[in-house]
């Protein structure tokens, strides 16, 4: 990490791998970066108030688990398309650097749905890192409530 990076933007999905992805964060950049944690929700999902306490709840869980690395988190919901959402708000925000997860989607997936990631890559005005996250394995739940 360059010495100027103050803010990265974390952006996650509550699945598994968004978990390795914010211990990355955590573990390399702890103590010196503010890290911003932020899930981007489908404005038809369902009611808002409802999802903003699962929400909490499950960003208070981040919290704990990363206790231990000392980093400055603060966390963030915000509302429609993914890659829009996640440059608008890494760019109002001033951010230094976007640390992404891809769960790697080929083939006919990948033309058909595009790449979050890769969108991200091509629109955003700050560097992004993009960590190849761990696959779900069948009967695994995303995010344990």
């Amino acid at each position: 990490m360059s010495p100027c990076t103050r803010t990265i933007l974390c952006p996650v999905d509550f699945s598994p791998g968004s978990e390795a992805q914010l211990r990355y964060c955590s573990e390399f950049h702890s103590g010196e970066a503010e890290i911003i944690v932020l899930h981007v929700a489908d404005p038809e999902e369902g009611d808002r108030e409802t999802l903003m306490k699962e929400y909490l709840h499950i960003f208070s869980r981040y919290s704990d688990e990363l206790s231990s690395f000392h980093c400055r988190l603060r966390f963030a919901l915000d509302y429609g398309t993914p890659s829009t959402v996640i440059t608008a708000f890494a760019e109002a925000h001033r951010v230094d650097l976007i640390v992404i997860g891809s769960h790697g989607s080929t083939g006919i997936r990948r033309l058909l749905v595009g790449s979050t990631a890769e969108k991200i890559m091509r629109e955003s005005s700050c560097p992004v890192a993009v960590l190849k996250l761990p696959e779900l394995r069948a009967g695994a739940e995303a995010v344990p409530a």
